[in-house]
């Protein structure tokens, strides 16, 4: 029977940002020029071994949930020839040192991702596993936090500010976690509490990988941070526990406050004792004497923007309202807060409002929308086309509006 569900247009919106995102951070400062002599760098140390079968976890993790007949051992193949690709890419760039070691790793952290799938599969209930994949609209925004966490840690440098803005964001994913457990899953064993917590704080370490040779103390400390809040909004559920049958946007509610802060705090950081007068230019600001950590930080504040997108989207979408209401709304509110921003830039003693800068976060939030809005078209698909009682056909996974 020919499948009925819609992985190129709900999957790959979302697997291809976690690419980019990866593209991104492999491949900067995109400085390609030919070699005059190959360098490679064959083993790197264990650290450096064990970070990269991390950083493709999450690219296996994702790929089996959305095509999840596709074996094992394709996956394998298919990290290993994205890693292959960025290895070679590397040849070309002066600042980088390709290694043969990587494309392994990289491999073999795709492959554990997969495993780690089908290991949920057979420990967790079909409702978990629907939960955990793309049949939550919630869900993806943990999905979406994740290159986040990753581009906050690569732009804060040495920067303790900055890296403690990923406390912020690892918040937001534990009041998502608690209260998909609590609403959706909790019925389905006690036993399963103790998964929840275990779940947010691999969540958050995978995230961290960036940060682990700058400041592994504040890992760790995240870490348990975030473990500790997922387990007290389980312990404690009247914190987010809702009596509405559709939980969504109380929980959006809670969470949209928290990522504002985050937002004013990454686009104003450092916080000013004084301000100036207020100055824009039409271009990007300050991109020339100090490049790396500007390119890394507009990266961050793209992807900021993108999570943006999606929040609103899925607030407005969750509305009885049109879709193309939800659109114009949608566009509004982000547009409204990527100017509110730049003009707030502009009094900054650092910065500079930025034209370009505020229409590349919008654009950012754009495409947050779009990923939102396949998404909610594949459910509705699988939704009519799902016989009665399949997998996620529980109340409360999947409401189609």
């Amino acid at each position: 029977m020919k499948s009925t569900r819609k992985e190129p247009a709900l999957g790959w919106a979302l697997f291809s940002y976690v690419v980019l995102m990866t593209l991104v951070i492999t491949l900067f400062p995109f400085r390609f020029r030919w070699p005059e002599r190959i360098h490679f760098l064959w083993f790197g140390g264990w650290s450096d071994t064990f970070l990269n079968v991390l950083f493709f976890l999450p690219l296996g993790f994702l790929y089996r949930l959305i095509r999840s007949e596709d074996s094992i051992q394709r996956i394998l193949g298919l990290g290993l020839g994205l890693s292959c690709t960025i290895e070679v890419a590397q040849i070309f760039l002066a600042e980088r040192f390709p290694s043969p070691m990587d494309i392994l790793t990289n491999g073999i952290g795709a492959w554990l991702g997969a495993l780690l799938v089908e290991s949920l599969q057979h420990q967790l209930s079909n409702r978990w596993i629907s939960s955990l994949a793309l049949e939550l609209p919630l869900m993806n925004v943990v999905y979406l936090l994740i290159p986040l966490i990753w581009l906050n840690g690569l732009a804060a440098e040495r920067d303790s500010f900055h890296h403690g803005l990923a406390m912020i964001l690892g918040l937001c994913g534990c009041l998502i976690v608690s209260a998909v457990y609590l609403h959706l899953l909790e019925s389905s064993g006690a036993s399963r509490a103790n998964w929840v917590a275990v779940i947010a704080t691999g969540w958050f370490l995978i995230g961290s990988l960036p940060r682990v040779s700058e400041s592994p103390a504040l890992v760790a400390f995240g870490s348990g941070l975030v473990a500790l809040a997922t387990r007290a909004l389980v312990l404690f559920p009247w914190l987010i526990k809702s009596d509405q049958r559709r939980f969504e946007i109380p929980v959006l509610k809670r969470v949209c406050p928290i990522y504002v802060v985050y937002l004013i705090l990454l686009s104003l950081s450092p916080l000013p004792s004084r301000y100036q007068n207020w100055s824009g230019v039409w271009g990007f600001y300050n991109l020339g004497e100090e490049f790396f950590v500007p390119v890394w930080w507009l990266t961050e504040y793209f992807a900021a923007f993108t999570l943006l997108g999606y929040i609103v989207a899925e607030s407005h979408g969750r509305r009885n309202i049109t879709q193309r209401t939800s659109i114009l709304w949608s566009c509004f509110w982000c547009g409204l807060a990527a100017a509110l921003l730049e003009v707030c830039r502009g009094f900054h003693p650092r910065y500079a409002a930025s034209f370009l800068q505020g229409l590349f976060a919008f654009t950012g939030s754009l495409y947050g929308s779009l990923i939102y809005w396949l998404q909610l078209h594949a459910i509705q698909h699988m939704v009519g086309h799902r016989p009665a009682g399949g997998l996620g056909s529980t109340s409360g996974v999947v409401s189609p509006k």
